[in-house]
């Protein structure tokens, strides 16, 4: 993406005075860091109040790259599935494991004092072993919490089978809920985000009916192209562009119908929770995603 186009997203998103979040993604988005800084001058110089964090994979976390997300006041998610083999799946273009350096990205982001959370995606190959993110956010101690997202074959996903088993799903999350409840007793501060969110919607008194903001029209994901999409994991996907910054942002995103949840959904007692889950998962998979019922089904069963 060039900074025009960054700046175009970030003016028709958000009048002068106004406040808009913004994450950037990728591919792997510290490799354009000079872009994000010139998004976060603009903001300040044009009187936008702007909210700034970045999903990376981690390995681009050198001192100063760190020094200058803190600066321009970035919050940081960084991508790892697990500890050693769990996180074998991600590894660098010539196939030597990443794991190590990732782990120094997050140590130098806590010597420059800021946190981070862990997003893992479920595979076949971690599913089981969701209970050592828990661990090692602990061990490096600057790890805000963890969050999940089930394996979509979309993307660089496309064509692999790497979906888990509804047994080994079950069997991690168990073992990440037990630990994230001895976390909370201990008072030691951890977020583990599926959780959590099915916490706050119980808890809330307003019914709420959308999992995202990509079922409604207050967000949109913007490509290196200027095309806008539901969210950055249908981007590319035949059927789902709303149309180019050039032209003006859409009024309102003309795909939430085809995001919306099955109505088989609305039966199920743990509906409220789980909202049928992530749309852009069920685009793929279908309209009924098995592993999202088991995620949310045993997270309803840990709170019991």
């Amino acid at each position: 993406m060039d900074e025009d186009t960054a700046l175009r997203a970030v003016a028709l998103c958000c009048p002068p005075g106004g406040s808009l979040r913004i994450q950037f993604t990728g591919g792997e988005p510290l490799l354009k860091l000079e872009l994000m800084e010139a998004v976060a001058s603009f903001g300040k110089d044009t009187g936008r109040r702007l909210t700034l964090s970045v999903q990376t994979n981690g390995t681009l976390l050198t001192p100063d790259t760190c020094r200058r997300l803190k600066a321009i006041r970035c919050g940081v998610g960084v991508s790892l599935d697990g500890v050693d083999e769990a996180n074998r799946l991600r590894v660098f273009p010539d196939g030597t494991p990443c794991y190590d350096v990732v782990v120094q990205g997050i140590r130098n982001l806590g010597e420059t004092g800021m946190r981070c959370g862990l997003t893992a995606v479920v595979t076949c190959v971690n599913a089981s072993q969701l209970g050592q993110l828990a661990d090692l956010a602990l061990y490096l101690g600057n790890v805000a919490g963890v969050g999940l997202d089930l394996f979509r074959p979309l993307g660089r996903g496309a064509g692999q089978c790497l979906s888990t088993t509804a047994e080994d799903l079950t069997a991690g999350l168990r073992k990440l809920t037990t630990k994230t409840k001895a976390f909370e007793a201990a008072g030691i501060p951890f977020r583990f985000r599926e959780l959590e969110r099915m916490r706050k919607r119980k808890a809330s008194p307003v019914c709420v009916e959308t999992y995202c903001y990509a079922q409604t029209s207050l967000s949109f994901a913007v490509d290196g192209r200027g095309d806008c999409w539901p969210c950055s994991s249908l981007a590319g996907r035949a059927g789902f562009c709303l149309g180019n910054l050039r032209d003006g942002l859409p009024e309102k995103n003309c795909k939430a119908n085809d995001l919306a949840a099955p109505k088989t959904c609305g039966s199920c007692p743990s509906f409220a929770q789980c909202l049928g889950g992530c749309p852009a998962g069920r685009v793929e998979n279908g309209k009924n995603d098995p592993l999202t019922c088991v995620m949310h089904r045993v997270l309803a069963a840990s709170e019991k």
